[in-house]
């Protein structure tokens, strides 16, 4: 996750006070002080989910790219990881190679 739980009481905080300097004027203070209340909480839960979303899709592209994001791969990795790719294909094409050769015995079997 992204931060650290001071920016949900951070966020929920300006929410509140906003809602507790606009709030005031117009009502009485238990309703204010429900309406704060609810706001607070309201906020911290998005901020949550907000930081919970940006650190899940932080994560995900990290995957994607095959380290942690940010992190530079060098040209060493890289050869690797191709070198790497490059016996995978041969492996599939000797594979597929050998399907088709035990799939041409199996259809002349039945002739």
């Amino acid at each position: 996750m992204v931060g650290s739980i001071i920016w949900n009481v951070l966020f929920a905080s300006v929410g509140a006070l906003l809602t507790f300097v606009l709030s005031l004027p117009q009502n009485t203070m238990p309703t204010t002080s429900i309406k704060v209340g609810t706001v607070f909480t309201l906020f911290y839960l998005f901020m949550y989910l907000f930081r919970k979303a940006i650190g899940v899709s932080i994560v995900s592209v990290g995957k994607q790219n095959g380290g942690v994001a940010g992190e530079e791969n060098s040209e060493v990795d890289f050869q690797e990881t191709s070198e790497q790719e490059t016996m995978e294909t041969r492996l599939s094409d000797e594979e597929a190679k050998q399907t088709s050769d035990m799939v041409r015995a199996l259809l002349n079997e039945d002739q």
